[in-house]
């Protein structure tokens, strides 16, 4: 029997896999699985904030495959270190982006997914430029970037393909053969969640029970 590992591949893309076989299984679920919902979502009457939600998925996942090591018991670093890459290009220092990524995993990712709701500081609106904007106090009339963060105000839409576009790249270093740790911590990293040469869990399926003719 047959087994669909990915929309688009059977799992006898497993079978003595290379590489690049791994990397179109992982590409082929990031995708279906994760980016293309979460940008129907967005582009759904009242779906930005389920699409904005299902993006936040991305980062802590994509840092164990640049890594190559699992989030297990670093889930918020994960979180952080992949956010600052994904938005490296805002201009925002490391340190502003670090705090940023750290309300953005207690207030949104998990006060959705653990309180069935945002907690406090987010709002959503359609920017003209930026993916974030970041209210901060002042002192002595300027502002502090060292003090507590009021408010982000985010654009789903312009979050999204920030992330879409790093993916994009992150596949892109992938499948280029001169990148061979980066290839290999991936490897380590998928072969941990989905290692193809254990016997899988066995499934059963009961036979439908047809109605006497």
């Amino acid at each position: 029997m047959s087994i669909m590992v990915s929309p688009h591949h059977l799992d006898t893309k497993f079978d003595n896999p290379t590489i690049d076989d791994l990397i179109d299984v992982f590409e082929d679920r990031i995708r279906s699985w994760v980016l293309l919902p979460a940008k129907s979502l967005l582009e759904t009457e009242h779906g930005q904030i389920a699409g904005f939600c299902l993006a936040l998925t991305y980062f802590e996942g994509i840092w164990a495959y640049i890594e190559g090591r699992t989030s297990r018991g670093h889930s918020r670093h994960f979180f952080e270190r992949a956010f600052i890459d994904v938005f490296r290009s805002t201009g925002l220092s490391e340190p502003l982006l670090t705090r940023v990524a750290g309300l953005l995993y207690t207030d949104a990712r998990c006060g959705f997914f653990h309180d069935g709701m945002f907690r406090e500081h987010l709002y959503f609106a359609g920017l003209s430029k930026a993916e974030i904007l970041i209210t901060l106090p002042k002192k002595d009339g300027q502002i502090d970037e060292n003090g507590e963060i009021q408010s982000l105000l985010i654009d789903p839409q312009r979050f999204y393909s920030a992330v879409e576009r790093h993916f994009d790249r992150f596949v892109a270093r992938l499948r280029d053969t001169s990148n061979a740790d980066l290839r290999e911590k991936f490897r380590a990293s998928f072969k941990e969640q989905c290692d193809w040469e254990k016997v899988g869990p066995a499934i059963g399926i009961p036979e439908p029970v047809h109605a006497a003719t």
